[in-house]
């Protein structure tokens, strides 16, 4: 009677055992499209290494300098360091092909910095001729205009 309680005690414990190993598939790296591919073989291999160290190592201004990317995606990158090689970016939340076939030509094209504008003119006041708002004569309440805002006497004719 003890050996079958024993029997059936390792039975269940490796039937429990079983259930939890394949109740969650392990996800590793999803390997790129095509597409992906084709686009990060029009690099050279400098412009590759300089993406991929950009990617692994650049703080947040540097990242945002890539076209497409803003606060949010960079900090999603910086998030999923250390990346193995260019393609594995596009495993990170909000950048697709299209962003990435926008990091290939800021690579293609030296990774230019962005321009800085120059700051808006600011408009200038408009210039003070004749009366001004609080000048105008107001209408009384019930009376004729008065003086001015602050004068309760009418106007004279």
């Amino acid at each position: 009677m003890k050996s079958f309680f024993a029997f059936l005690a390792v039975f269940a414990l490796s039937f429990s055992l079983s259930a939890a190993d394949t109740s969650a598939p392990k996800k590793g790296p999803e390997k790129p499209s095509a597409k992906v591919e084709a686009l990060a073989k029009t690099l050279v291999t400098q412009q590759r290494a300089q993406l991929l160290t950009l990617l692994n190592q650049g703080d947040l201004a540097a990242l945002m300098a890539i076209p497409g990317i803003g606060e949010v995606r960079a900090k999603a990158i910086q998030k999923a360091r250390p990346l193995a090689d260019v393609t594995n970016v596009v495993g990170v939340d909000g950048i697709g092909e299209g962003i990435f076939a926008q990091m290939v030509a800021y690579a293609q094209a030296g990774f230019p910095q962005p321009e800085k504008k120059a700051p808006a003119k600011k408009k200038s006041a408009p210039k003070k001729t004749g009366i001004q708002g609080s000048q105008q004569p107001s209408k009384g309440r019930f009376g004729p205009p008065l003086a001015h805002s602050g004068d309760s006497r009418p106007i004279s004719a």
